[in-house]
C-alpha cells in the first residue's frame, strides 16, 4: 500500500468528482437492494392478500408499487450517472498523473534518462498509468461503498432479526475479505508478470514497427515476428491464469451468496413457526440477503489485480523518485554580453569509467563571431552543445554564457539565449508551419517563408509549403529536406547564439554552399557555432577550430591556417 499512497493522494486533485462518485455509487447500490428486497416483501404480500377476498381488498398495492417504481427509476438513473462521474474523475485521474509523470520525465533531463529506453518510457507512460485506473474505479470506490452498504443491510437486518443479521454479516466478511485477500495472493505473481509481459509485448512490436525497413532489407522479419509471437505466448499465459482465478472467485462468491440465503431461508422459517416474523417478511429478508451481495461482487476481481496495480506504480516511482544531474535556480541573472561563449579548462566525460570526451578543454568565443568546429568522430564536437544546453555537467572547469557562470541562469532564460540544431533532427507529425513554430510561437508567415528560402526549402514543398504536411517524424521528407527544416526552425528562433551541429549533412554541394552561404549572409550579428566534416565554404568563416580527442589542436582564421603547409586544417582539406 505505501507505493500506491502518493496515487491516492492525487485523488484530492479531484475530490468533488471522486466524492460525487462514491455518492452516486452508494445510491445506486443502495436502490438496487431496496428494489428487490421490496419486490419480495411486496410480492409476498400480494400473494397472501389474495388468498381471501377481503384480504385482497384491503390490501394496499399502490404505495408500495410506487415504492419498487421509485426504487427502479433511482436505479436506473443512478447506475447511468455513476459510471458517468466515476469514469469521469477516472480519466481525469489519469490525465492529471501522465502530466505530472511527464513533468518528472522532464525535470531529469537526458543525462538521467539516457539510460531508459523510450520504449520503456512510453509504456510507463501509457499502460502503466493505465493500469492505475484499477485504484479507484475498482478498488477504492466499491470498497467504500460494499462497507457503507454492507454496514446498513446488516443493522436493517438486526432489525428483524439478530441471527440473520450475524449470518449475513459472516458470510460478507468471507465474500468481502477473506475472498478478495485470497484472490490478491492468487493473483499477485501473474498480475506482475502480465504487466511485464504487456510492456515487452509492446516493446517489440514498436520495434517491429520502427525497423521495418532495415528488417526487410536484412532478413530479419522472420526473427522479429517471432520474439512478438513468444512475447505474446507469455502474455497469453498470464491472462489464462487471471481468468481462471477469476471463474473460481466468481464461483466461491455465488457458493457464499447462496450458502447465506439458505441458511437466512432456514432461520426466517423458524421465526415465521415462531410468530416473530410474518411470511412475506421471510421473502423480504432472503431477498435482501440475497442482493446485498452486489456490494461485495466486484472485490475480488479488483483485489485480484492489486499486484498488477502496486507493480505499475512501482514502476512509475522508480522514475519519479530519482534526482535530476541538472538543477536550474529559481531567479535567474541577467546576461550581460549575449552571444558570447567561454570555456575555462572543462573536463567532462559521460560516465565514470569512459575515457575523457573533453579534457582540459579552453575555447573563448566573442560575440558575432563565426566559429566552424571541425573534428573526426568521437573528437567531443557534440558534447560542447551538450554542455552548453546544460544537458550534462562538466566534471570539472567552468563554462559561461553571455558573461555569466551557466549555472546562475534558469531554465528559461537559459533556453532563451540559444537555438540548437542536433543531431538526429526530430520532426513531429503536422504540417511544416507547425514544426517550425516550436521555435517562435509568434512567427508570421512571412517570417517563416523567409526561412525556408534561406535553406532551399520553399520551391521543393509545393505551392503552399506551409501547410505541406510532413508525416510521422518527417517520413514524407528525405534525410536531406529533414536536416533543412531543423534548420530552418533553428534559425527561425531569435536568439543571440547558434549551434549548429553537423546542418549540412545528407546534403549536396550544390544546396550545402546555398544553405551556408544564405546563413552566413542573412544573419549576422549572431554568434554561429557550427559542427562539420564539410570544409566547403570554410573560407567564410571567422575561426577554425579542430578537434583531436577532446582537445583543441588548431585554431585560427581560413587564411592563417591555410598558409601553414603542414596544418590538420590542409590535411583535411587534402582528404
Amino acid at each position: 500500500m505505501k507505493v500506491l499512497w502518493p496515487f491516492v493522494r492525487m485523488l484530492g486533485v479531484h475530490r468533488g468528482w471522486v466524492a460525487l462518485g462514491v455518492l452516486l455509487s452508494l445510491i445506486t447500490l443502495l436502490s438496487a437492494i431496496g428494489l428487490l428486497t421490496l419486490s419480495g416483501w411486496f410480492i409476498s404480500a400480494s400473494a397472501l392478500a389474495g388468498v381471501t377476498a377481503l384480504g385482497a381488498k384491503q390490501f394496499n398495492y399502490f404505495t408500495p408499487g410506487a415504492g419498487v417504481r421509485g426504487f427502479a427509476i433511482f436505479r436506473t438513473v443512478g447506475r447511468y450517472f455513476e459510471r458517468i462521474t466515476t469514469h469521469e474523475a477516472t480519466f481525469r485521474v489519469l490525465a492529471h498523473l501522465r502530466s505530472w509523470f511527464y513533468r518528472r520525465l522532464e525535470l531529469l533531463g537526458p543525462a538521467r534518462l539516457q539510460s531508459y529506453r523510450s520504449a520503456d518510457l512510453l509504456n510507463r507512460l501509457v499502460t502503466d498509468i493505465n493500469a492505475l485506473d484499477n485504484l479507484y474505479l475498482r478498488v477504492l470506490v466499491p470498497t467504500l461503498v460494499a462497507g457503507a452498504v454492507g454496514l446498513l443491510v446488516v443493522l436493517f437486518l438486526a432489525a428483524f432479526s439478530v441471527a440473520v443479521a450475524q449470518v449475513t454479516a459472516v458470510a460478507l466478511l468471507l465474500a468481502g475479505v477473506l475472498l478478495p485477500w485470497g484472490a490478491q495472493l492468487a493473483g499477485r505473481r501473474a498480475g506482475r508478470t502480465q504487466l511485464l509481459a504487456i510492456s515487452a509485448l509492446r516493446t517489440r512490436l514498436l520495434a517491429l514497427v520502427q525497423g521495418q525497413v532495415d528488417l526487410q532489407i536484412y532478413g530479419g522479419v522472420a526473427p522479429a515476428v517471432e520474439q512478438v509471437h513468444q512475447a505474446e505466448v507469455v502474455l497469453q499465459k498470464t491472462q489464462l491464469r487471471m481468468a481462471m482465478i477469476n471463474g473460481l472467485t466468481t464461483a466461491m462468491m455465488t457458493l457464499i451468496a447462496g450458502g447465506a440465503g439458505i441458511a437466512a431461508l432456514i432461520l426466517g422459517i423458524e421465526l415465521v413457526h415462531e410468530e416473530v416474523l410474518v411470511p412475506a417478511q421471510l421473502a423480504m429478508l432472503v431477498f435482501c440477503v440475497l442482493a446485498v451481495f452486489e456490494a461485495v461482487a466486484p472485490l475480488p476481481l479488483a483485489f485480484q489485480y492489486w499486484s498488477k496495480t502496486s507493480a505499475a506504480a512501482g514502476r512509475l516511482v522508480e522514475i519519479t523518485e530519482q534526482k535530476a544531474e541538472i538543477n536550474f535556480p529559481d531567479q535567474s541573472v541577467e546576461p550581460e554580453q549575449p552571444g558570447r561563449v567561454e570555456f575555462n579548462d572543462i573536463c567532462f566525460r559521460y560516465d565514470k569509467a569512459a575515457p575523457w570526451v573533453l579534457e582540459h578543454f579552453s575555447l573563448s568565443v566573442c560575440p558575432g563571431e563565426r566559429l566552424l568546429i571541425l573534428g573526426h568522430t568521437g573528437s567531443g564536437k557534440s558534447s560542447l552543445i551538450n554542455l552548453l544546453a546544460r544537458f550534462h555537467e562538466p566534471d570539472s572547469g567552468s563554462l559561461h554564457l553571455a558573461g555569466q557562470p551557466i549555472q546562475a541562469y534558469d531554465e528559461p532564460t537559459l533556453r532563451s539565449q540559444m537555438s540548437v540544431l542536433s543531431q538526429p533532427v526530430q520532426l513531429f507529425a503536422g504540417s511544416v508551419a507547425d514544426n517550425l513554430r516550436l521555435a517562435d510561437v509568434d512567427a508570421t508567415d512571412q517570417q517563416m517563408l523567409h526561412v525556408l528560402a534561406q535553406v532551399a526549402l520553399n520551391d521543393e514543398l509545393g505551392e503552399d509549403p506551409l501547410h505541406y504536411q510532413v508525416g510521422e517524424s518527417g517520413s514524407r521528407l528525405s534525410g536531406g529536406q529533414r536536416k533543412r527544416m531543423g534548420l530552418a526552425r533553428a534559425l527561425l528562433k531569435p536568439a543571440p547564439l547558434l549551434l549548429l551541429d553537423e546542418p549540412t549533412e545528407g546534403l549536396d554541394a550544390r544546396t550545402e554552399a546555398v544553405v551556408v552561404g544564405a546563413m552566413l549572409s542573412h544573419f549576422r550579428g549572431r554568434t554561429l557555432l557550427m559542427i562539420s566534416h564539410h570544409l566547403q565554404m570554410a573560407e567564410h568563416f571567422d575561426r577554425i577550430i579542430v578537434l583531436d580527442r577532446g582537445t583543441v589542436i588548431e585554431q585560427g582564421a581560413p587564411e592563417e591556417l591555410m598558409a601553414r603547409a603542414e596544418s590538420r586544417y590542409n590535411q583535411l582539406r587534402a582528404v
